[in-house]
């Protein structure tokens, strides 16, 4: 994801936008009844900013999880060649969580949004505007595991454990961090020991 002071302004922007749909979901009751042209008017923007930023309104929903995830995939994919496949992931939850523009408050809020609005896990292509969608994302990242575990015996099926395992390792620490405060970082690791110690590649 980019960093400079172009992007760092749109990424305000982009919160703004994000904030200002969360609140009007939680203030109505849920998304479904959110419209863009309300997003736009809460954050000060026109609805057509609001398109210049993402393809559709759940991708405001969701944005803070999806730029998690987005940050895991950058970080897995620049990991050293050698590193064991668990503690790559490791280093790239720890990254993503406590990458500069995370908003811890803004992160749970979209957790529990998501996890209230069925509606919202059907939206599986909406994303940012010049950003990979969500299937592209899901792709590189099982590319990238696939290739740390080739030499694993029953490496098809240990690959996608590892995949699926670190996203429930980062939304099960989320859940852990919204509700009893602390370190992110604590309920990272532990959340990847338990898995670390639970899914092993075939004998």
């Amino acid at each position: 994801m980019r960093t400079g002071l172009r992007e760092r302004k749109r990424e305000q922007t982009r919160t703004a936008l994000c904030r200002a749909a969360i609140a009007l979901a939680t203030e109505s009751g849920g998304p479904e009844a959110v419209t863009v042209e309300a997003i736009a008017d809460r954050a000060n923007t026109s609805r057509r900013t609001f398109f210049n930023y993402f393809t559709a309104k759940e991708a405001a929903f969701v944005w803070p999880l999806y730029a998690l995830a987005a940050r895991f995939a950058d970080t897995l994919g620049s990991r050293p060649d050698d590193e064991p496949v668990w503690d790559a992931v490791q280093h790239s939850l720890r990254a993503a969580v406590t990458a500069p523009d995370t908003d811890p408050a803004l992160v749970v809020a979209t957790d529990a949004l998501v996890s209230a609005s069925p509606s919202l896990a059907v939206a599986a292509e909406a994303h940012a505007v010049g950003e990979p969608t969500p299937k592209e994302l899901y792709l590189r990242v099982k590319a990238e595991i696939s290739r740390r575990t080739a030499a694993d015996a029953g490496r098809d099926i240990y690959a996608q454990l590892v995949l699926e395992g670190a996203g429930m390792a980062l939304r099960v620490a989320i859940r852990a961090w919204a509700h009893a405060g602390g370190d992110p970082l604590d309920h990272i690791d532990t959340a990847v020991r338990m898995l670390r110690h639970g899914i092993r590649p075939a004998a």
